[in-house]
């Protein structure tokens, strides 16, 4: 008796399919190519709801910035006098002590006065914007993300850019399936949840099924991609297991997704040069806090998970291949409101980070204009100026037709990388 006899197509393909993400493993999903031993890669971290910028990277010696938060103002930010690219006029926030540690090393960049051209207050707008790279598409139907259109260009496998913990609009487009998880303990292949222990021998009975059914025409398609996604799975599940972990995370989700992405980065072969992942939480329009309270605490949750990240990453030997931006989709107004929080602004301080930055502070410097005249912070320097050097620079790749948006005010290099 052949299999063909036991089973109908639809009936080998929906058992074929079933692994948790799996559909979005797509056409698209290919086997993973082989990761290079100092491939370069970079890891967007979204700040959610607009990050207050000016309680995040604080101006020193500008009155008009406690003049205009009497209560929110930092009295004692963290010094970032030391180390190459060395500044006496930011400091951080008190929360933020692994990226001070960062920038003595002369691996942090703060990029001063970022933004877009007319600038869109609204949350939903802003956040388009931020993910597909382009202003024009902010009311088109067909909002490609940035990322997407990178990966199109340049690495067009389904593992070639990856979001974790994270929902990002910049990964989606027309052409691409790229994965996309909120756990890498959740992926995997679970076709019957009453024998969760049996997955890796279903696993291989859907493969030998796929493999002896003929196919053609769409069928055929289909058939590839599942072989792939199934290899990829499988793949993914033994990184999970053979990780060893070289520092501890939070149990926060922003740090159990960093710590998903150095697990990935470990177990290497899967080709990946963007890794995407966000913390939400940043609209404090009301009982935002100094150096207690909700921004703080995010504030420490940034901090903890980036500093555990950097040190993972020199322990693995990739923090040179490393490249890491912080960035929300604006900035907040220059002045505290009546509930004890900042209300949505334009401009923000954008945060890079990784082995082959070179630290400082990058952009216009605020002034004190800037703050005592404007609700919020101008902008300066575009956005796609900060991804596009980082493109180019660090990943070897041009990044013209990433960021085709005419309305984009190109600059000359920052020189962040």
């Amino acid at each position: 008796m052949t299999t063909k006899n036991l089973f109908s197509r639809r009936d080998i393909l929906k058992f074929a399919a079933a692994g948790t993400g799996l559909a979005a493993l797509g056409p698209l999903a290919g086997i993973a190519r082989a990761q290079e031993a100092n491939r370069k890669f970079v890891v967007m971290v979204n700040l959610d709801g607009g990050n207050d910028s000016l309680n995040t990277v604080v101006p020193l010696n500008i009155g008009a910035y406690h003049d205009r938060r009497p209560a929110l103002g930092i009295d004692e930010p963290l010094a970032l006098t030391t180390g190459p690219g060395a500044s006496s006029d930011y400091g951080l926030h008190p929360n933020l002590g692994g990226l001070q540690t960062l920038h003595g090393e002369g691996a942090l960049a703060l990029v001063q006065k970022v933004g877009y051209p007319n600038a869109n207050r609204s949350h939903f707008t802003s956040k388009d914007v931020f993910h597909t790279g382009d202003t024009s598409a902010v009311n088109a139907n067909d909002k490609t993300g940035w990322v997407a259109r990178y990966a199109s260009l340049y690495n067009d496998h389904s593992l070639g850019c990856i979001s974790v913990g994270y929902n990002a609009k910049a990964l989606q487009g027309p052409d691409v399936n790229l994965l996309q998880m909120s756990r890498l303990s959740s992926f995997s292949y679970q076709a019957d949840g009453r024998y969760r222990g049996e997955s890796a021998r279903r696993l291989e009975v859907a493969k030998w099924m796929l493999n002896r059914q003929a196919a053609s025409g769409n069928a055929l398609s289909v058939k590839n991609a599942l072989q792939a996604g199934h290899e990829n799975i499988e793949r993914i599940e033994e990184i999970v297991a053979s990780y060893v972990a070289n520092v501890s995370y939070s149990s926060s989700r922003f740090g159990q997704s960093l710590e998903d992405i150095s697990r990935l980065i470990q177990g290497g072969g899967l080709g990946t040069d963007i890794y995407y992942t966000g913390l939400g939480g940043f609209d404090t329009h009301s009982g935002q806090g100094s150096t207690g309270g909700r921004h703080p605490n995010l504030m420490a949750d940034l901090n903890s998970g980036l500093d555990a990240f950097a040190r993972d990453m020199k322990a693995q030997g990739k923090w040179q291949d490393c490249v890491v931006v912080v960035f929300s989709e604006f900035g907040r107004r220059n002045f505290e409101n009546g509930s004890g929080g900042t209300d949505h602004g334009a401009g923000q301080t954008m945060i890079v980070a990784g082995g082959g930055v070179n630290g400082g502070s990058f952009g216009g410097d605020l002034t004190p204009a800037d703050i005592r005249d404007e609700d919020s912070l101008p902008m300066e320097v575009d956005f796609r100026d900060v991804f596009s050097e980082i493109i180019a620079s660090h990943l070897g790749k041009d990044a013209a037709p990433v960021f085709p948006d005419p309305e984009r005010l190109a600059g000359s290099a920052l020189g962040i990388l």
